[in-house]
């Protein structure tokens, strides 16, 4: 009995192993995989999702997939809804048909989303990760997961240099939308000067931001967008402000700095002198300092610098001294007072000038006081009339012009409303041009009609420049020995006029030419080296093909009256 229920489960196992390897090995499960086009972007970016090895769809089943944009982390085998609860569905799409070239395989195109709203809870998609998951269409499985980053928006900022105070504009794209904007200045936030407070529907802005008082040198600004932050660098450049800025010896002048080194001792120089009255000075933990001087005695009218200086950064203003008019004489009075015409001003108006520089085409700014309220004021550059500006109600005035063409030194501006009138100088600069350098014609050649002077062109800061040629007997140029001068030339480059030619011809020795260059004030170049040229005197330059072909014609007819006269002479004998 024993050994026959031994023999029947020995032959259950013999025939269940028959069994099993009758039956075809069953095929490896194949793995849902997904890939991204991109693996980070900004909200409104598209991003395309590529599925492998899902299952395909039939002519009697057609297979979708359905793809969220998620904050939760979740694995393959989780689900929607249960382990994802933040999240938006971006797209559907059906999976390749069965026994095509994409069987299994699937593409969908989403934009990431600005907001997860589909979910339990809702949220702002900011910068950070995210996870994009595949599901099959009407089930919440996960069959797939890849993970995405959300980079946050850029900023450009402008001017990226300047002082205390200046307005700063600060552009932003591919932000949160619709989301507060902060704006911080080395980690500490600032108010928003002007423009957007909050980031557009489309994630962009444009805001400023005014310099707080600061220290010179590298600063901070960042943008901080929901949990987005993108920072930039502004440098501080020193500043000094003056008032008033212009008036006469004796005239108290307050000075404001900011954008200097911390707790730095300034000093305040004035022509190049430092001001005595400011021992004790110093900048606070910002930069920033004032103080005032007495403009001194003793100096002649004109515009003197103002610097400040800690040691390590300077910055510079102008101001303009005036020299104070004698005191008038007062008028006895009139023994039968009557009508007549207005007094004459006892005190003149006060100018003050600013300049872009001292080369020709400069803008220069004329600041004045104490002219007839409404009245038109004209502004003369020595005697040429620049402009014409109208007083205010409190009979200032603001002129902007730029320098015109006009010699190297010091002009006399004058602004007058015709009652008042006071002057103010202007200094033009006194730099010379380069010298040009000689081309043609080539040293010692026998110059040839067209007569044909070259040399480079010269640049000047004093636009336009021209030139003066000189052609003489004599290479030390000495006085009666100049041939031709030739002024006034406004490209770098001459021909001879046929009358300036004959004015040289028949002369065997050698001639000698230099040029040099001319800016718009006037200021002269040195002259370039003497060049020696000689001229053909009338009718020496005849060519020789010319000549040539003269004597070939001489000698064919030599010859035909040769063979002539030898016929001729033969016939008769």
């Amino acid at each position: 009995m024993k050994y026959s229920r031994i023999l029947r489960m020995l032959g259950v196992v013999i025939i269940m192993s028959l069994l099993l390897a009758a039956v075809p090995a069953l095929p490896a499960l194949a793995t849902n995989d997904i890939t991204l086009s991109v693996s980070s972007g900004k909200v409104g970016s598209t991003v395309t999702v590529t599925g492998t090895n899902f299952t395909p769809s039939t002519e009697s089943s057609e297979k979708w997939v359905k793809i969220y944009f998620s904050s939760n982390s979740a694995n393959a085998g989780n689900y929607v809804d249960n382990q994802v609860t933040t999240y938006e569905a971006v797209a559907n799409t059906q999976v390749g048909y069965q026994n095509d070239a994409d069987e299994g395989d699937f593409t969908a195109t989403f934009t990431v989303p600005s907001v997860l709203d589909d979910g339990n809870v809702d949220v702002t998609v900011t910068s950070g990760t995210y996870y994009v998951f595949v599901t099959l269409l009407g089930q919440t499985l996960i069959k797939s997961v890849a993970q995405f980053t959300v980079a946050a928006g850029a900023i450009t900022i402008s001017p990226t240099l300047g002082p205390v105070d200046t307005a700063v504009r600060i552009t932003g794209t591919g932000f949160v939308p619709s989301t507060a904007i902060t704006i911080k200045y080395d980690s500490v936030a600032v108010t928003i000067g002007d423009g957007d407070t909050v980031t557009g529907t489309s994630g962009n802005f444009d805001s400023y931001l005014y310099v707080p008082e600061s220290v010179a040198g590298s600063h901070t600004i960042t943008i901080v967008v929901g949990t987005s932050d993108v920072s930039k660098t502004f440098t501080v450049k020193p500043d000094i402000i003056i008032s008033p800025q212009s008036g006469e010896a004796g005239t108290q002048v307050t000075v404001s700095c900011a954008g200097f080194s911390r707790r730095a001792q300034p000093v305040i120089y004035f022509n190049a002198y430092p001001v005595e009255t400011l021992t004790g000075v110093i900048a606070d933990t910002e930069g920033s300092f004032s103080t005032s001087f007495i403009v001194p005695e003793g100096l002649a009218a004109g515009v003197y610098a103002v610097e400040a200086d800690d040691g390590t950064y300077l910055a510079t203003a102008s101001f303009n001294l005036n020299i104070a008019p004698p005191p008038e004489p007062i008028p006895e009075p009139e023994p039968t007072p009557g009508p007549g015409p207005s007094p004459e001003p006892t005190t003149k108006p006060q100018l003050s000038i600013s300049a872009s520089g001292d080369i020709i085409g400069s803008s220069i700014g004329i600041g004045g006081a104490g002219f007839t309220p409404g009245a038109t004021v004209t502004v003369k550059y020595d005697d040429i009339e620049v402009t014409t500006v109208t007083a205010d109600t409190d009979g200032l005035v603001m002129a902007i012009f730029q320098s015109p063409a006009s010699k190297f030194g010091d002009h006399v501006i004058t602004v007058s409303d015709g009652i008042n009138t006071n002057t103010i100088t202007y200094t033009v600069e006194s730099v010379s041009p380069e010298i040009p350098a000689p081309l043609l014609p080539e040293m010692g050649v026998k110059l040839k009609s067209p007569a044909l002077f070259d040399w480079e062109d010269v640049t000047d800061d004093s636009m336009p420049v021209t030139y003066n040629l000189q052609i003489a007997t004599d290479f030390m140029f000495s006085e009666g020995s100049i041939a031709l001068e030739i002024t006034d030339i406004e490209i770098s480059g001459y021909t001879l006029t046929e009358i300036e030619e004959l004015k040289l011809a028949g002369r065997k020795d050698a001639y000698y030419w230099r040029v040099r260059a001319l800016d718009a004030a006037s200021n002269p170049s040195e002259w370039t080296g003497a060049g020696e040229f000689y001229v053909s005197a009338p009718g020496s330059d005849f060519p020789n093909w010319a000549l040539y072909t003269l004597l070939g014609i001489g000698a064919v007819l030599l010859f035909g009256i040769g063979y002539w006269l030898g016929r001729r002479t033969a016939f008769y004998y």
